[in-house]
């Protein structure tokens, strides 16, 4: 029977080198007994690499018969590419020391494969006269892991082309979206009939309202990618709520649905921007959701060393299904039909709740309305800050020396627009250049006030014009603003690494950039 063969096999291994005084039996121990119950290939050598000893199992393996293999090398049956890791092995044995490795060996019928091996030496009255190996073929193991690299290549490289489509889009979509919303906010400062005031409203709400998609994408992509930065501050939840509350105001009016707030001086370690998001998000819903008549609550409260924040809604409330799907993107509930967004809403609130070390719950009965309970760490009042200088803009009078804005755009109708723009401020006037050598050589003769720069350009990014005015000792101290719609992480992080003063996302409000234009340029 194979397993007598096996036994007599090794016994006679052990039997032969206790002869030769160079082995022996070691106590009660039964060594071919032992490896009889092994599932291990197990292969004893001596200390040249010439096999004394092999079970079935090592055999099977390779594809060979125990016979064959003895008394030829171990080399034979090695990998090439092994051969040095096995003969630092067999000198680890002769030093008596064992050791953990893996290894590919070559079957007979030339496949490779891949084993795991703990070796160790065998002695005689202290003295190593051999080693002998277990090993565990872990072939489809590495060919899974091998596997797994290649799916993490693909994913990561999805991961950068979803970035730069989302980049992309960002900067397509917003582009047009400036100049719509940036002539509209010129045109609501003229002298209009009332009616068409209206009109102009009804261009920006709706271009506002694109951008927030287009902000929605991005923002989901980052919170998929685990990539969403918070600006952790000290932020006052009075003040948060109060903005987020006016920003849905004019929706809560329309929906007839009033919103009662009472909150504390409470103040939580947050991103102020993320956190009014949060807030307006739920407030959105629960508006669009409450039903005409209906109030809206928000409170605050300070419960077991955390802040909390609340906004409940007396609406149709959400089932036990849709509650634990509901912060997932795409959700939308069963009564959502005819309301407007892309469903990313809650997922987004869920991620920046979560980059500012909070979380997000919820309560819900149905027909008895929900509760949205958001948990943040609790921060220190801080030392107030000095006043900031005066927002409006102190216009020059017409006998002052005109003051130049550069402006490195391509793009005609941005360019168009912000000739506009600076029209309104006395005693400056606009500078534009399509490239970026344009605008390094315009930026060194001209000297400007301020420079704009777009950051894709036809010859390169305006980062290189930048790059090129902050190593200019004539230019270094000239304010730089980058002005794009590529405001991903990435963008703004160069931005400020490159020593720009500002980077403004488009589009802008035309009351604060005024302000900002003014205030450099004065």
């Amino acid at each position: 029977m194979r397993g007598v063969a096996r036994t007599t096999t090794l016994d006679s291994v052990i039997d032969d080198a206790d002869q030769r005084g160079t082995a022996a039996r070691s106590g009660d121990i039964d060594f071919a007994d032992l490896v009889r119950v092994l599932h291990q290939g197990v292969w004893v050598i001596d200390l040249d690499g010439i096999t004394l000893y092999a079970n079935q199992r090592m055999a099977d393996l390779l594809q060979t018969t125990p016979e064959a293999m003895i008394d030829g090398s171990v080399l034979e049956y090695f990998f090439e590419h092994d051969h040095a890791l096995l003969l630092e092995q067999i000198a680890t044995r002769h030093r008596g020391a064992s050791d953990d490795y893996v290894a590919r060996l070559r079957r007979t019928d030339g496949e490779l494969i891949v084993v795991r091996v703990h070796a160790s030496p065998l002695r005689r009255d202290g003295v190593v006269f051999a080693s002998v190996a277990a090993m565990s073929d872990i072939t489809e193991l590495t060919a899974d892991a091998a596997d797994n690299t290649v799916a993490l290549h693909d994913a990561e490289e999805s991961l950068r082309r979803r970035t730069r489509l989302m980049s992309w889009v960002a900067h397509e979509l917003r582009t047009p979206l400036n100049t719509i919303a940036g002539f509209a906010q010129l045109l609501r400062t003229s002298s209009l009939p009332p009616r068409d005031l209206d009109r102009v409203n009804n261009i920006l709400a709706a271009s506002t309202h694109m951008d927030g998609l287009v902000q929605d994408l991005l923002d989901y992509a980052r919170a998929d990618s685990a990539t969403i930065e918070a600006r952790l501050q000290a932020v006052a939840v009075a003040d948060a709520v109060a903005e987020a509350v006016s920003l849905v105001a004019g929706v809560a009016q329309q929906q007839q649905v009033h919103i009662d707030r009472s909150v504390p001086d409470l103040w939580v370690i947050a991103d102020h921007r993320k956190l009014v998001g949060v807030l307006v998000n739920l407030l959105s819903n629960a508006v669009k959701y409450g039903g005409a008549g209906n109030v809206v609550t928000v409170r605050a409260s300070a419960v077991s060393g955390r802040v909390e924040c609340t906004v409940a809604d007396q609406g149709p409330g959400i089932t036990l299904r849709h509650q634990r799907a509901i912060f997932q993107p795409f959700e939308r509930l069963d009564n959502a039909e005819g309301m407007h967004g892309t469903g990313l809403g809650l997922a987004i609130v869920d991620a920046y709740v979560r980059a500012m070390h909070g979380t997000i719950s919820l309560e819900s009965v149905p027909g008895q309305g929900t509760t949205f309970t958001v948990d943040l760490p609790p921060a220190q009042r801080p030392d107030p800050e000095p006043a900031p200088p005066d927002a409006l803009p102190a216009h020059q009078e017409a006998g002052e020396n005109v003051r130049t804005v550069l402006y490195v755009e391509d793009e005609p109708l941005n360019a168009s627009l912000l000739e506009s723009i600076v029209s309104l401020l006395p005693g400056r006037r606009l500078h534009v250049e399509p490239t970026v050598a344009g605008g390094i050589a315009a930026a060194s003769s001209i000297r400007p006030a301020l420079v704009l720069l777009d950051l894709n350009l036809p010859d390169g990014s305006g980062f290189d014009v930048l790059r090129s005015i902050r190593s200019n000792p004539d230019l270094a101290a000239t304010p730089v603003f980058i002005l794009s719609a590529d405001a991903t992480e990435q963008a703004t992080q160069r931005a400020q690494e490159l020593g720009a003063d500002r980077f403004i996302s488009k589009p802008f409000d035309l009351e604060q950039f005024l302000s900002l234009l003014d205030h450099h340029t004065k």
